[in-house]
């Protein structure tokens, strides 16, 4: 019963009604007192802090947090590691970036250790988009690839549409209009096809403001179409790819656009080493045929999260951004099994 209420209230919370979606966690709250359930009790009040932090009530959001701390810190890592996500968000909120980024990071540390990897994407995330607004570029690349690469393997695709948004950000704070709006474009296109709304919210608006700036509106609006025509597999190619406006000479397929060449800063020639582990040559042979996660999983007898982290760091470490691209480069540098 109190995990139904929470639910119902989260959904309340998503579809824009703060206030029933409290009235529903108060009830919630009322029945995990009665069935004395400590565990859903932390994860009722760490929802209802997130649900304060969205109508702005910080002090109730800060109450709720510090309560939910309490009953989870001998009962719930996992929850735990959501009360300090939370917490991250919180001092987002308020401008505290040391302390915001802090919570993240040590989230961050549980849900590694429990390959919570979605979990993992929501903290990287949070940690590029303060290093954006702080400046700290290098950072904010390092934070938001992880995220994005981590999203992309799990299919996330409004989270995939976030980081196209974060990039679009990040290259709007480093002076590149060009780039700046042709990510915009696809982070809304995608978010278009997933039924959210137009895709320009306030942060796209100030990305395609900058571009207009330094571009002129019809520059800026045909660059910003130009992004809503590509795929977000490429999209996120690009968004990876070198951190430039102009990639130069590719090598892209007939049709495909220059900007989206997703092996352009990737290539490596027969014999070229790696530094890939056993295990992953292994996990990239079962790539390579054409194998899912939940089946890479079954096959090394593994969790599926531990095999979506191992996906993970081949696309890091071999400089990718998607599963073909990595199944191409194993009949290159695989020895056939």
């Amino acid at each position: 019963m109190p995990t139904a209420l929470r639910v119902i209230g989260q959904a309340a919370a998503r579809g824009g009604r703060p206030g029933d979606a409290m009235a529903y966690i108060d009830e919630a709250i009322a029945a995990a007192e009665a069935a004395d359930n400590d565990w859903e009790a932390g994860l009722i009040q760490a929802t209802k802090a997130a649900i304060a932090v969205r109508q702005g009530k910080l002090k109730s959001a800060q109450r709720a947090y510090e309560t939910a701390l309490e009953i989870l810190a001998d009962n719930n890592r996992w929850g735990v590691a959501q009360v300090e996500y939370g917490m991250g968000t919180l001092a987002r909120t308020r401008g505290d970036a040391d302390t915001a980024v802090r919570y993240y990071t040590d989230a961050m540390e549980i849900f590694r250790e429990l390959d919570a990897w979605p979990e993992i994407a929501r903290c990287q995330a949070g940690i590029g988009w303060i290093a954006v607004i702080s400046g700290d570029f290098d950072q904010a690349q390092d934070s938001l690839a992880e995220a994005l690469r981590l999203n992309q393997i799990g299919g996330q695709r409004l989270g995939i549409a976030r980081g196209l948004e974060a990039f679009a950000a990040l290259a709007a704070a480093r002076q590149q209009p060009e780039r700046a709006a042709r990510l915009a474009g696809a982070a809304c296109q995608l978010r278009e096809s997933l039924g959210h709304g137009t895709g320009i919210g306030p942060r796209i608006e100030e990305v395609l403001e900058f571009a207009r700036g330094r571009l002129g509106t019809s520059a800026a609006a045909a660059l910003f179409a130009e992004g809503r025509e590509v795929t977000a597999e490429d999209a996120v190619g690009f968004a990876l790819g070198p951190d430039q406006d102009q990639p130069g000479p590719t090598s892209a397929a007939a049709g495909e656009p220059a900007w989206t060449d997703p092996a352009r800063s990737a290539h490596r020639g027969p014999g070229a080493q790696t530094p890939l582990t056993p295990r992953e040559h292994e996990i990239v042979r079962l790539i390579a045929q054409g194998l899912s996660n939940r089946e890479i999983a079954d096959e090394l007898v593994i969790s599926p999260a531990t095999a979506a982290r191992h996906v993970a760091n081949i696309l890091a470490k071999l400089g990718f951004s998607s599963r073909t691209q990595v199944a191409s480069w194993a009949t290159r540098h695989e020895p056939s099994s």
